[in-house]
């Protein structure tokens, strides 16, 4: 028993067949369908980016425009949450202080120059707000000793704020029904848009 006869015939062995060219037939007709769709796709025209619409002022019924600012400041003030603290500094390189952080954000987000202090900037620019009508953006001032107003941070919207706490301590967002921060609150000051 010599080839094909040589195998027993538990072992079927499959007969030869031709070569099959359906593999080479369906890749040429995919082919020609991509390039085919390809050629036929219609463009589109994208529409420019545009300028958010002003808001109706409930009061005059006219519109009023957008001050977009605060967004500005907050996200400034978000990108250094972890930031280290550290007495006198100004940068997030050094790290911050509680004065250095809102100076830092304001000249950067939004181009105003703050005092260097915590105290200087209740007694600068802005105008005094209530509490109980804070808006996102507008510094929160505390005193925590006797020596005055010794501490800033950024409001950021329901009952929170953030600002450089202490030595040790890191950029963070703290909320202003905590104990410590209702007993040491004494008033904000509104740096963008009427009071």
């Amino acid at each position: 028993m010599t080839g094909r006869d040589a195998l027993p015939r538990h072992y079927p062995v499959p007969a030869r067949r031709a070569p099959r060219r359906d593999g080479a037939v369906a890749a040429a007709i995919t082919l020609a369908v991509l390039l085919g769709g390809c050629a036929s796709v219609p463009r589109v025209e994208v529409a420019p980016a545009s300028e958010p619409l002003p808001l109706r002022n409930n009061e005059t019924g006219s519109p009023k425009p957008l001050d977009l600012r605060a967004d500005d400041v907050l996200m400034h003030a978000a990108g250094l949450i972890g930031t280290r603290y550290r007495y006198g500094g100004q940068s997030p390189q050094t790290g911050f202080d509680c004065s250095g952080f809102t100076s830092w954000v304001f000249r950067e987000a939004v181009g105003i120059q703050l005092p260097r202090t915590a105290r200087e900037q209740f007694a600068g620019p802005g105008s005094p707000v209530p509490r109980n009508a804070l808006r996102a953006g507008d510094l929160v001032f505390f005193r925590q000793s006797r020596r005055g107003i010794d501490h800033v941070g950024i409001y950021v919207g329901e009952g929170r704020f953030v600002h450089a706490p202490s030595r040790g301590g890191r950029v963070r967002i703290d909320t202003l029904s905590l104990p410590h921060w209702q007993r040491t609150y004494e008033g904000a000051r509104r740096l963008l848009g009427a009071p």
